[in-house]
This record gives structure tokens, sequence and C-alpha cells, in this order.
């Protein structure tokens, strides 16, 4: 029998989920640019769903992924690399 229920991960650091929840929640156009490794991404929100874009060198979209939380982007894409939260406004 397959259970039907979403079950995800809990953030491996929860205070840097909270950090990028709170630059989102604060950002005017509900994205921000967030630099992992030296290569520009794009999280934004989507009604319910986030995506989490690789961007060109021309800030376009090259690569786009949905999650359902900001938690399983970090977990996902982010934990264990060099990160930072580029610009809050684009």
């Amino acid at each position: 029998m397959q259970d039907d229920k979403l079950w995800t991960l809990p953030p491996l650091d929860g205070m840097a989920v909270k950090t990028l929840e709170t630059a989102l929640g604060n950002s005017p156009s509900k994205a921000i640019l967030l630099e992992i490794n030296d290569v520009l991404y794009r999280l934004s929100r989507e009604g319910r769903w986030f995506t989490f874009s690789l961007l060109t060198k021309k800030r376009s979209p090259k690569h786009t992924t949905l999650f359902a939380t900001i938690t399983e982007v970090y977990n996902q894409a982010m934990h264990g690399h060099s990160w930072r939260i580029a610009d809050c406004t684009t």
C-alpha cells in the first residue's frame, strides 16, 4: 500500500531557511537572486510553489525547477555549498 502523504526532510540548517524566507517575503517582486558557488540563481514564489532558476549571464532563466517548500530548495540545492543572497529587488 502506498502512502499518499508528502514527506519532506527537516531543514539541514533552520537559520539559513529562515533567512531565505525573510528575504523572499521582504522582496517587492517576491524574487531574490542567490549566488551559489559563483553562479547566479533566482528563487521566487509562484502561487503555492517556489521556482528555483539557474540564470544565464544576461540573467534570463536557463533551467527552472519547482519546489513545494523553501526547505526542499535549501536541502537539495544549497546545503554544503558557499552561497549568499545577491539581490532582493529583481
